[in-house]
């Protein structure tokens, strides 16, 4: 399914734009680092680069990426394959933050502020709410700081992938290949086949992060 996801959106830049409120909001946010069990003691089920992912955030991030599956995409998964995933994407989320702070990328005040207005969930008739905001993170336990510190580091790592994805362009005899399938939208086409090797490229430079790094995973908590 997150194949499909993924797919669609390379194919149709809109598609799931709905969505994609949901994910930042219950899903994404919880791929944040913080989090402290309720008796105080913080537990880690991961070291990345030598930052810690707690499980307390593990444990969230899991009960929303399923909660997103039954409610919003209402197709069945597996637990234990939904938990690598879930934990995986923590790992890839924390490997690009610490190349975006490598790469000294910065996401400014008007920046931070401009990205949460323009979030679907976060509006009432076309406009921001304050009040609607609040509520929505109030629900999900959290604060405005601690929500706009993780848009901050999403929007970090975005900026660095962006900058892989950019710099990747299809080669002449790429195009030239294209040509000789005959496709009703040449241009179009052309576009898919970018996005697709952007993403290629994007894929491969995280496990070039991974074996960079090192990454502990403590399975027993899993």
């Amino acid at each position: 399914m997150i194949k499909l996801i993924r797919q669609r959106t390379i194919e149709n830049p809109i598609f799931f734009r709905g969505i994609m409120f949901i994910l930042a909001v219950t899903f994404a946010i919880s791929l944040g680092w913080w989090g402290v069990s309720d008796d105080g003691a913080q537990r880690n089920i991961a070291e990345v680069g030598g930052e810690s992912i707690s499980l307390d955030a593990y444990n969230r991030a899991y009960k929303n990426a399923s909660r997103f599956y039954s409610q919003v995409l209402k197709a069945p998964f597996k637990e234990e394959d939904l938990r690598k995933q879930v934990l995986d994407q923590m790992v890839d989320q924390k490997l690009w933050l610490q190349e975006a702070i490598r790469m000294d990328l910065h996401v400014t005040d008007d920046e931070l502020k401009e990205s949460i207005i323009k979030l679907p969930g976060f509006q009432e008739n076309g406009q921001f709410s304050g009040e609607l905001y609040r509520g929505i993170l109030a629900r999900e336990k959290m604060t405005p700081e601690q929500f706009e510190g993780q848009q901050r580091d999403s929007m970090m790592i975005d900026k660095a992938k962006s900058l892989i994805r950019d710099a990747t362009a299809l080669t002449p005899h790429e195009i030239e290949e294209l040509k000789k399938t005959n496709p009703p939208d040449v241009d179009q086409e052309q576009l898919n086949r970018l996005n697709r090797k952007r993403e290629k490229v994007v894929r491969s430079y995280t496990i070039g992060l991974k074996q960079k790094s090192t990454v502990v995973i403590h399975d027993d908590l899993l």
